[in-house]
């Protein structure tokens, strides 16, 4: 059984409290003037065009509509915009052309470029192949914006500003939650028979390409831990399944329990060494 999603905001604020205590942090906290603006579920009015577009804002129509049943009053749905160019946002101004995915805190809006999902990781098309994994990384773009309503997302910037030594580790505990949370919105689409023979294979593989491990590789790069900031393949594997397998929120919010303890440095030092010996075999 789901447990609130409000939960997310008592257990990883005590993780990171611990984490953050531990490396010496100062308890200051950073004022955000427009956190309370209210978001609405909508399009760029100069959003791209065409089937990989109108699936790409379905899919964040159904996300708004997923998590706000589970989160009741005072939710607000993420502000879903799909440039073929550019953006606005309180963020400044998103280059489409040139990012991936973005999510800006700051007036709850979500920058899905379609040219990102038409390039070679993700291969999607306007006859919709490879539609599970486009389904995926906006699921986790989803879990930022849950991250912001329940504070986590405030939490771990403020975390980093203090402790900088370990802000790729805030880095990668965050997205691997992320990924968590889209695991779990993936297994209530599966429990409603929507997923077809292959898509969790499109996910995993995905999530095997965007590895931080894997990305170093795939450029002949080093791969040095210290600049990882999403996590391993494996780790953005394995949290996946945790959301996918469970549908619980507090087992997602382990995830800062690895951090404080170490498990997330271990595995993604780990990733590296293995990333880097590859190279020299």
């Amino acid at each position: 059984m789901k447990t609130s999603l409000r939960a997310i905001a008592a257990t990883s604020a005590i993780a990171l409290a611990i984490t953050v205590a531990g490396c010496g942090s100062s308890d200051s906290t950073s004022a955000d003037p427009a956190a309370d603006a209210t978001a609405t579920a909508a399009a760029s009015s100069e959003g791209a065009e065409g089937n990989l577009a109108e699936f790409m804002r379905d899919v964040g129509a159904e996300l708004n509509a997923y998590w706000a049943a589970d989160w009741g009053e005072g939710w607000k749905d993420a502000v879903v915009k799909v440039p073929e160019d550019a953006a606005e946002t309180a963020c400044g101004t998103i280059d489409a052309t040139e990012v991936g995915p973005a999510y800006c805190g700051a007036d709850n809006t979500m920058v899905l470029p379609v040219a990102f999902f038409r390039d070679e990781i993700i291969g999607a098309d306007e006859n919709l192949n490879n539609d599970a994994a486009v389904a995926a990384v906006i699921g986790h773009e989803f879990g930022h914006h849950i991250q912001k309503l329940a504070g986590v997302g405030d939490a771990v910037s403020e975390a980093q500003a203090d402790v900088p030594d370990i802000a790729n580790l805030l880095s990668v505990a965050n997205e691997l939650h992320a990924d968590c949370l889209m695991g779990e919105w993936m297994s209530s689409v599966d429990d409603e028979k929507r997923l077809e023979p292959g898509d969790l294979d499109e996910v995993l593989t995905t999530l095997e390409k965007i590895g931080d491990d894997k990305l170093s590789e795939s450029v002949g790069e080093q791969a040095d831990p210290e600049t990882f900031d999403h996590g391993t393949a494996e780790q953005r594997q394995t949290w996946f399944g945790v959301g996918f397998e469970t549908q619980d929120i507090e087992a997602c919010n382990k995830v800062y329990d690895d951090l404080a303890d170490g498990t997330l440095s271990e595995e993604i030092q780990a990733g590296a060494d293995a990333a880097n010996q590859s190279a020299t075999d």
